[in-house]
């Protein structure tokens, strides 16, 4: 924030609760906000820096807020810095007169909308900016007129309307008898006023506790029963201290009120000592400070907790964390700890909107809340991830009666917006304190253990094992070195050909990504391709792959060597992109290929997650002349409605029906089945993963189109590639 005079405001108020909730609120103003406790450290203060505007308590003890105003007044640097009089007490029009007469903008009480106050306060901090560098008294007679003008004919007409009621109270102030109650009475006029004896009975009270509180002054009881049961022990250590040392004193606490609840006092209490100095006395001067208490508890609970779902925050869960893990720990008694993450969220963030996601999460926090017991906690960490602190449980396996009703629970169907959207959950569990002694690690082992659910299937729970640690560190390593290979081009494409099933010829290559290791070995892309997935970096990664297959083919056709065509393939993630058809397009017009020699393959859960997006992407990519394919078909959930929809040239049997074929008879049929269906639909028929002969015969005399596998040839540098071409045809005998 900036920290120049112009832009400095000051806060002065002699409550910490108060100056709290008033810095929080100010605090995301584009301005440096200082505080001072007590009128003499804000004088203190403007010995050294300008302000652009002081907010001012009006009761404080020492110097009050109207002395602190009148000295502020005096000093010339100061003279025409706004003041807002910002206070809890019950003012009269006599106060309110009096600040405006020392020439404060205005008069606030608490509690005061926060958008109220920053609005008022920004204000001035505008015209300190645009008057910045101005010097002299007209630099400073101008700044007040453009930050009072309107104020200033407020004050004229308030003053006007208000002289002959000040003249009033100053005339019946003259009139009263100085006995020590009545000038107390005058002086606190909108306070609540008692007078003690030595044990606390009362001796008077001003008629404000009876209309307020619906108290009546009874002689002979004592005060204290007046105060909440919790808090009398406070306030009657506060007045044996009073009564032992004699210095004046301050505390708080709570009065019942009989059909309005509870209300906060803050009492001043002094002592008045009778001829031979023994305590005879106690003044009790109070002031109603609810409201300002309901604005901590509402900044306190802000802190502590989501302001999306009302649930506790990181912070408080740690706190309760602590708490729990201190006090169990001692009785052995185990603690659960449940990580939890919303599988496919962020697939419903993108296709419905922010709105509707949080919606979502609001419904998750209310189902989670009715999954666990009274004494257990749910907390929102952010984003769709929660965590389930289970304290106390009677054996490990409670955990998973709570993580399975949780997986019921969140599983089950819920209608936003009018759309009915299912979720389901990944949980890891980890224990304390088997599995970590301080939230950082339970939770990082929770976390682990989430994504070890996730890799499972997606929908289930999994406790944390040691052996998970040990994944988890590869993990990461692995991402690490796939930025690294990313920025340094350590990939490589390698080129597994299609036969024809016509005519024995390769009538096209997949380009298939391999990652060479500084050792000499090959990392599996099953390794490191999901890891890139979840890291954000197989977009690069997948750019790169398209750039690098039109590059060859372009390369193979200035060669004069072979032109056919190659399949790359399209990750989910980068088919979201509204992108990627553009950048598709920018790669033809670079490389100046064909677009029928570059195909784009995706996987039908790609394509499905959101079909009627998917429609609209695959029409533009088509458009462009690109073909498309449908990869690992059968393995989905395809809508044949939707299939019918989709602009695609190709479909491909996924290996794990080719593999059985020759002698299982559903995957048989099941092949046979999509051979004609995708005849049905004019399009060409891939089998891929063809390793034996006769899977070869099964697949050419039941129609399919092309084959792909080991049979004919694993994936090969593009040097092999060629020599594939130049040997010709596949013989498609056996």
């Amino acid at each position: 924030m900036a920290q120049n005079d112009e832009s400095r405001v000051l806060l002065v108020n002699d409550d910490p609760g108060s100056l709290f909730a008033l810095h929080t609120i100010l605090d995301d103003l584009d301005a440096w906000v200082e505080t001072a406790s007590s009128g003499e450290e804000a004088l203190k203060r403007l010995l050294k820096k300008d302000f652009a505007v002081i907010i001012l308590d009006v009761k404080m003890g020492g110097i009050d807020g109207f002395e602190t105003a009148r000295l502020i007044r005096r000093r010339p640097r100061s003279k025409h810095t706004p003041i807002i009089f910002l206070t809890s007490h019950r003012a009269t029009d006599l106060d309110r007169a009096t600040g405006y007469e020392l020439g404060a903008v205005d008069y606030l009480f608490m509690p005061v909308a926060p958008e109220v106050l920053k609005s008022k306060v920004q204000v001035f901090i505008d015209i300190a900016r645009k008057n910045h560098g101005q010097s002299g008294e007209d630099g400073q007679l101008e700044l007040q007129n453009q930050a009072l003008r309107r104020e200033l004919e407020h004050v004229t007409r308030l003053n006007q309307a208000l002289r002959m009621e000040v003249a009033a109270h100053r005339q019946a102030e003259s009139n009263v008898q100085h006995s020590d109650i009545e000038r107390l009475i005058v002086q606190h006029a909108g306070d609540y006023v008692a007078l003690l004896d030595a044990n606390g009975t009362w001796i008077y009270a001003s008629p404000s506790y009876q209309t307020r509180f619906s108290i009546p002054a009874q002689p002979s009881s004592s005060y204290f029963d007046i105060v909440h049961h919790d808090d009398r022990d406070a306030v009657f250590s506060a007045f044996a201290e009073l009564l032992e040392g004699g210095k004046q004193t301050r505390v708080q606490y709570r009065v019942p009120v009989p059909e309005s609840g509870e209300r906060y006092l803050e009492s001043e209490a002094s002592l008045i000592r009778g001829a031979s100095g023994t305590p005879e006395q106690v003044v009790l001067v109070s002031r109603d400070i609810t409201e300002r208490k309901e604005m901590e508890a509402y900044i306190l609970h802000q802190s502590f907790h989501d302001s999306l779902t009302g649930l506790p925050n990181r912070l408080l869960l740690e706190d309760r964390m602590k708490q729990t893990t201190a006090h169990l720990g001692r009785q052995h008694a185990p603690v659960a700890v449940l990580f939890i993450d919303l599988d496919r969220f962020k697939d419903i963030n993108d296709t419905l909107g922010h709105a509707a996601g949080d919606r979502l999460l609001q419904e998750v926090a209310e189902r989670l809340s009715k999954c666990i017991r009274e004494g257990d906690t749910v907390a929102r960490l952010g984003g769709d991830e929660f965590v389930v602190l289970l304290a106390g449980l009677s054996n490990i396996q409670d955990a998973a009666f709570v993580a399975d009703k949780i997986v019921n629970t969140i599983s089950e169907p819920c209608q936003i917006g009018g759309r009915e959207l299912r979720v389901s959950p990944s949980i890891g569990i980890a224990i304390f304190p088997h599995d970590g002694q301080n939230m950082d690690e339970l939770l990082r082992n929770a976390d682990t253990a989430m994504y070890h659910a996730k890799q499972d299937g997606r929908g289930r729970y999994s406790f944390f094992t040691s052996r998970m640690n040990e994944a988890a560190s590869r993990r990461l390593a692995v991402g690490g070195a796939l930025q690294r290979a990313i920025i340094q081009g350590e990939f490589i494409l390698h080129y597994q050909p299609k036969v024809s099933t016509a005519n024995g010829e390769i009538c096209g290559f997949e380009a298939l990504i391999r990652w060479p290791q500084s050792d000499g070995d090959w990392m599996p892309p099953s390794q490191f391709i999901p890891i890139a997935e979840e890291t954000g970096r197989i977009e690069p990664i997948g750019r790169w792959a398209l750039r690098e297959a039109a590059d060859q083919a372009l390369r193979w056709k200035q060669e004069g060597a072979f032109a056919v065509p190659i399949a790359v393939n399209v990750s989910a993630q980068q088919f979201k992109q509204e992108s990627i058809a553009r950048y598709i397009e920018s790669v033809l017009l670079e490389t100046g290929i064909s677009p029928a020699m570059l195909e784009a393959e995706l996987t039908e859960s790609a394509v499905m997650a959101d079909p009627a997006k998917a429609i609209q992407t695959l029409h533009r990519i088509r458009e462009l002349g690109v073909p498309i394919s449908i990869d690992d078909f059968g393995t989905g959930y395809s809508s044949l409605a939707y299939l019918k929809r989709f602009p695609l040239n190709k479909l491909k049997i996924d290996a794990a029906f080719v593999r059985d074929i020759a002698s299982d008879p559903d995957d048989a049929a099941i092949v046979s089945a999509i051979i004609a269906l995708a005849h049905c639909l004019n399009l060409t028929v891939i089998a891929e993963g063809v390793e034996t002969s006769e899977q070869m015969s099964f697949l050419i005399s039941h129609g399919c189109d092309e084959m792909q596998g080991h049979y004919f040839s694993a994936p090969v540098p593009e040097e092999e590639a060629r020599y594939l071409i130049r040997q010709g045809r596949f013989n498609l005998k056996h």
